[in-house]
């Protein structure tokens, strides 16, 4: 009894171990957690395709190295990107990589950012009051007359 235990307690660590060490990631892979944020082509050319990777007739273009997009699905083997242009399609996880913030700063029109992204209010706010009101229409009908308020002739 004494050796079937200790033969299922080597397993079961063993077991543990490879469990452990069988999960590294790689740092620069894609995540979820950076969807939606700008990447750039790391090798010399990535292949572009518009459907998949699996579509007959191979990549739809090749982008060169620091083509700017963002990260729409991240997957193991190719993720979907949206082009600068607005064209999507998928890209070999691979090839791309976060972009810096200069390349992005540099190929990205600048934005002035709004009041409620700075934290300050505006210098001028726009008063609807400050627009004079229409005037009413001149060609209103003559309001009729009351009878009982006529002065009646005296006999």
């Amino acid at each position: 009894m004494k050796v079937s235990s200790c033969v299922l307690g080597g397993i079961l660590t063993l077991l543990g171990l490879c469990a452990t060490s069988c999960s590294t990631s790689d740092p620069t892979a894609p995540t979820a957690s950076n969807s939606g944020k700008y990447y750039a082509v790391s090798a010399k050319q990535a292949e572009f395709y518009l459907y998949g990777p699996q579509q007959g007739n191979g990549p739809d273009r090749k982008l060169p190295q620091d083509t700017l997009m963002m990260l729409i699905r991240p997957s193991f083997g190719y993720s979907k990107v949206q082009l600068m242009n607005g064209q999507q399609g998928y890209v070999a996880s691979q090839d791309i990589r976060a972009a810096p913030p200069q390349l992005v700063s540099a190929k990205t029109p600048m934005v002035p950012p709004t009041s409620h992204e700075t934290g300050r209010t505006p210098k001028f706010r726009f008063d609807p009051r400050s627009i004079p009101a229409e005037p009413l229409p001149n060609d209103a009908p003559e309001p009729t007359p009351i009878p009982e308020t006529e002065a009646s002739p005296s006999p």
